[in-house]
């Protein structure tokens, strides 16, 4: 038996971080929810009873949201173990996952490598050297499962190492349960260009208004996207851009180009045609009788859409309050708004943005408690800033509810998004608040703690940040969001944008390695296919040979660590 390295996919994939696919497009998933695991604790490293402890926490957080019941066993091929000769894969490799599947995508059998050479850590945190172990499995045991890659940040599956991975993302959860579960949201539709030409390679990102976490997907040769896994009784706002790093994804993306604009292509919201300087993103609502939504076609869009008196706010030295929702006007019970910040300093804080948000009209406050939910989203759109959030309501002050950044004492990294619960007066006339922000740069030490890759995945020139703000009713010991009873939407074919974009078509992807160090260039160096001749099992896809790549020359040159994932 010998093992040929090939790339990752061969064929296309619509939703190409979520689910691992065969040649013939089938996902490549397991047949049965029940997959035994055999564990081996053989790490020189740690003690036997910590590793084990870490790899059951690892199947746990697979287990906790999903159909899947990854078990121990005695009796089964599938295995997690670590290997201390690990030239085959080469010795930059922390570990690898193997996939047999048959031509339909059933997954027979499973194993995940950890390279014994490395230095992996027992406990969470942040790691100039090392890892945590279970930061790397959990990682692992997602491609385990058939999925594939991530470009949101903070999902467990992104392709480069960083603290607090062991946990599942908002993403992850999406991802597992499209391909196991049936009971939940679907999201549709295609991103166009100029004469409706469907764009290669979007990253179209949802953002939730129940979490303000995000979810994401990259588009196919058509411009296509399927979003599954959604939670339902949630509105969720899209925002497109481009794929940030090509060589971490299957060689069919290599084709990729986003210049499709007179300037830089940076990302936008979903706004309503004849909306686009008003700075509000489109909600799409998912509810039990509303379960799968087409969205139609999105544009891609040449400059990030906001307000037109904020725009010019933005050039004056001073700037006054700006009304971003009125219920007597929006008759909605939600809205959103795209702020940004220019030229910011490590050092001072920017003048602040005032924004205004009147409910006053609001006439739904009898029964359970009302709130008002504010969440302020910037860190998947890759701002490196922090804010600090104060809120007035009715000319009152609430210290109580002043909101920034601090580190993660589990993690010691640092999540800039932000979101405040303001309780509703049961005095209408009370209930008109002012949100304050004012934002300065991250420092070079935060930012590494706060964006995994972050020379690819942050961006200090291009500052946007998103606030959704919505109302909310108490519901037992929680609250839930009140929806809108119905949800017009209004796509973009009418108002397509980048008149630049032309037909592009996925890659054709050689079978196997263009090198001798059993790497495609076509793919990336993380990714690849392993492939199993002379078996007995019969007929089978090529296995997918997933793992994390750590550069120990780049580490100790520039002492950061860049651990890549696959």
């Amino acid at each position: 038996m010998h093992w040929l390295l090939s790339l990752l996919f061969i064929t296309f994939q619509t939703w190409a971080h979520q689910s691992s696919l065969t040649p013939d497009g089938n996902k490549i998933r397991w047949e049965s929810n029940y997959v035994p695991v055999l564990i081996r604790t053989n790490t020189s490293d740690l003690p036997s009873a910590t590793t084990r402890q870490i790899i059951l926490d690892s199947m746990a957080q697979w287990n906790s949201v999903s159909n899947i019941n990854l078990q121990t066993s005695t009796t089964t091929v599938n295995e997690v173990r670590f290997q201390h000769d690990f030239s085959i894969y080469g010795s930059a490799v922390i570990g690898v996952t193997e996939v047999s599947s048959n031509s339909d995508g059933d997954i027979s059998s499973a194993i995940i490598r950890l390279n014994d050479n490395y230095d992996f850590k027992s406990t969470p945190g942040f790691y100039l050297g090392g890892a945590y172990l279970g930061d790397v499995l959990t990682h692992e045991f997602g491609h385990f499962l058939g999925l594939a890659h991530s470009e949101v940040l903070n999902s467990s599956m992104f392709y480069s190492n960083f603290s607090g991975q062991s946990t599942l993302g908002y993403d992850d959860k999406s991802a597992i349960r499209g391909k196991y579960d049936s009971g939940y949201g679907k999201i549709t539709g295609h991103v166009r260009g100029g004469n409706s030409i469907g764009v290669l390679g979007t990253h179209v990102q949802f953002i939730s208004r129940k979490t303000g976490d995000t979810i994401g997907v990259i588009t196919d040769e058509n411009g296509y996207f399927e979003a599954r896994g959604l939670e339902l009784n949630d509105t969720f706002y899209i925002y497109t851009a481009p794929v940030k790093k090509l060589d971490s994804l299957p060689g069919i993306y290599s084709n990729v180009q986003s210049e499709f604009c007179p300037g830089s292509y940076i990302g936008s919201f979903f706004s309503p045609c004849g909306a686009e300087n008003d700075g509000i993103a489109q909600g799409i609502t998912l509810t039990s009788s509303n379960r799968s939504v087409d969205v139609g076609t999105i544009s891609i869009s040449c400059e990030l859409r906001t307000n037109t008196d904020y725009s010019y706010q933005k050039t004056r030295s001073e700037l006054t309050t700006l009304n971003v929702y009125d219920y007597a006007v929006d008759q909605r019970l939600e809205k959103t708004f795209t702020g940004y910040f220019l030229t910011p300093s490590e050092t001072d804080w920017s003048e602040p943005d005032v924004l205004e948000i009147d409910l006053r009209s609001y006439t739904g406050l009898a029964g359970s408690q009302k709130y008002l939910k504010v969440n302020l989203v910037s860190q998947p759109l890759g701002t490196q800033l922090e804010y600090q959030l104060s809120v007035i309501q009715n000319g009152i002050p609430l210290p109580a509810f002043d909101r920034e950044i601090f580190p993660s004492s589990l993690t010691g990294t640092f999540f800039t998004d932000m979101e405040v619960l303001l309780p509703l007066s049961s005095t209408s006339s009370n209930n008109i608040f002012e949100v304050k922000l004012i934002s300065r740069k991250l420092d070079n030490t935060t930012i590494l703690r706060t964006f995994p890759s972050s020379d690819i995945f942050s961006t200090s020139r291009h500052l946007p940040y998103f606030l959704m703000m919505s109302v909310w009713q108490a519901s037992g010991s929680g609250s839930i969001p009140v929806l809108d009873s119905e949800t017009n939407l209004s796509d973009n074919i009418a108002c397509l944008d980048a008149p630049f974009t032309f037909k592009v078509k996925s890659a054709s992807v050689p079978d196997g390695p263009s090198d001798g160090s059993g790497v495609s260039a076509a793919a990336a160096a993380s990714c690849g296919t392993i492939d199993s001749s002379g078996g007995d099992d019969g007929p089978s896809t090529p296995g997918l040979m997933v793992g994390f790549i750590l550069s120990f020359m780049l580490l100790a040159l520039l002492k950061r660590a860049k651990n890549f994932l696959s």
